[in-house]
Formats: structure tokens, C-alpha cells, sequence
């Protein structure tokens, strides 16, 4: 009897043990409960690069005159939603901003036009950037250089002994935060507009105020590239 009931419980374990090697192995790709989650873990999802180049308008004013700025922007985009990239404006109607002076010395230029532009580093976040229509959050953080020069762009009744020479120059820090609303057109363009301002704390010329520039700015971008 006791023989007869060995063998069973033999028999019994020997089946056991080819039913577990027929079962199939789940792997879980879940992480073990209390397993030490890192900032540095590498991730399975590659991340995503982008760039982008076009052009940059702007309408502004300097203490009531009416302004224009053209130039360029160019950046790397990272998983949609940051970028990092260079950006630059310059003056387009330097001759619509005769400035006058006050209080000149005898003989001296009783004004001047404005002259300059800026640029510097931009950084862009956006929300739903994967939308066709999303927002972004732009900063530009950088420098820039204004002059005030007797040089006329357009006929003006003016002393020919100063045309031009340059009264006074400076160089200026610069920061432009703002909001704009980006459509994307197509797979390699996209639309932008919005709002900026613009603000120079230390911005030294010969007659102006140190706030001559700070304004609001209200802009169109057109880029081209990869989103």
C-alpha cells in the first residue's frame, strides 16, 4: 500500500513539472512595485528634431513714431514643443524717424535720425504644439545697437556740411517676451502672429530718453522647415 501511494505521488509530481515547462513565460514590462524611479532613465521613445528658417515683421513705435523691423529667425525644434535658435531685427524706415533735439550747442545738429536693430538668443514652449493651431511662448534675450546719424535716406532741407556723421551711438541689452498663435500651413510651413514687448534698461543716447524704445510689438513670422 505504501509502495502503490509513492508511485502515485511520484507520478503526480513528474506531471506537475512538464505542465510548467509547457506553460508560456509573460514578461511584464511594468516596473517591480518600489522600484527606484530616476530623472536619467533612458527612454524607449527617440526624441523627435526639428528646425526651422524664415522671416521675421514687426510694427512698433519709438515715442509715437510709427516703425517697422525686418529680419531673420532660424532654431532647432525638440519633441514639438521647445525650440532654441537666433534671432535679428533691424530698422526698415530709418528715415520716417528724424528726431529733434533740445538745447544744441551753436552750430550743432538740431536733430538726427534713428538708426539700429537687435537680436539675440530666442527660446519658443508650446501648448498643443502638435495641433494645427497651437500658441507658443517666445523669448528673446540678447543685444542690440542704436545710432542717431545726420544721413539723409530721403530729401530733407538740412545743413549739407552734416550729412552724414554720427552724433551718438550705444549698445544695449535687450529682452523680448510675448505670445503668439502658430498655424501650420502645410508639413514644412508654418504662420505665426502675435504680440512681443520689447525692453531695453539701458539703452544711453545724447537727448532721449532711456525708454525711447520699450514698446509693444506686433508681429508675423513665416518659417519654413521641419515640424
Amino acid at each position: 500500500m505504501k509502495k502503490s501511494l509513492f508511485i502515485l505521488i511520484l507520478l503526480m509530481f513528474q506531471v506537475s513539472l512538464l505542465s510548467a515547462q509547457d506553460e508560456p513565460v509573460i514578461k511584464s514590462s511594468a516596473p517591480h512595485e518600489g522600484e527606484i524611479k530616476t530623472l536619467f532613465k533612458k527612454s524607449n521613445k527617440p526624441m523627435k528634431i526639428g528646425y526651422y528658417i524664415g522671416p521675421e515683421f514687426a510694427y512698433t513705435q519709438f515715442q509715437g513714431r510709427d516703425v517697422f523691423l525686418g529680419g531673420l529667425g532660424l532654431g532647432v525644434i525638440v519633441n514639438h514643443f521647445f525650440s532654441v535658435g537666433l534671432e535679428g531685427y533691424g530698422v526698415l524706415n530709418s528715415g520716417n524717424l528724424w528726431y529733434d533735439f533740445e538745447d544744441t550747442p551753436l552750430g550743432s545738429p538740431t536733430g538726427a535720425y534713428l538708426y539700429g536693430g537687435y537680436g539675440g538668443l530666442k527660446f519658443e514652449f508650446r501648448i498643443f504644439a502638435t495641433s494645427p493651431v497651437h500658441i507658443s511662448f517666445p523669448i528673446l534675450i540678447g543685444g542690440g545697437g542704436m545710432a542717431y546719424s545726420t544721413w539723409q535716406m530721403h530729401s530733407r532741407n538740412y545743413n549739407d556740411n552734416y550729412d552724414g556723421t554720427t552724433l551718438d551711438s550705444d549698445a544695449f541689452f535687450v529682452v523680448e517676451p510675448g505670445v503668439m498663435v502658430e498655424i501650420n500651413m502645410l508639413k514644412f510651413i508654418r504662420v505665426g502672429a502675435g504680440i512681443t514687448y520689447r525692453y531695453t534698461p539701458n539703452l544711453d543716447l545724447i537727448y532721449t530718453s532711456s525708454g525711447r524704445i520699450n514698446n509693444f510689438n506686433a508681429k508675423l513670422s513665416l518659417r519654413f522647415g521641419k515640424f
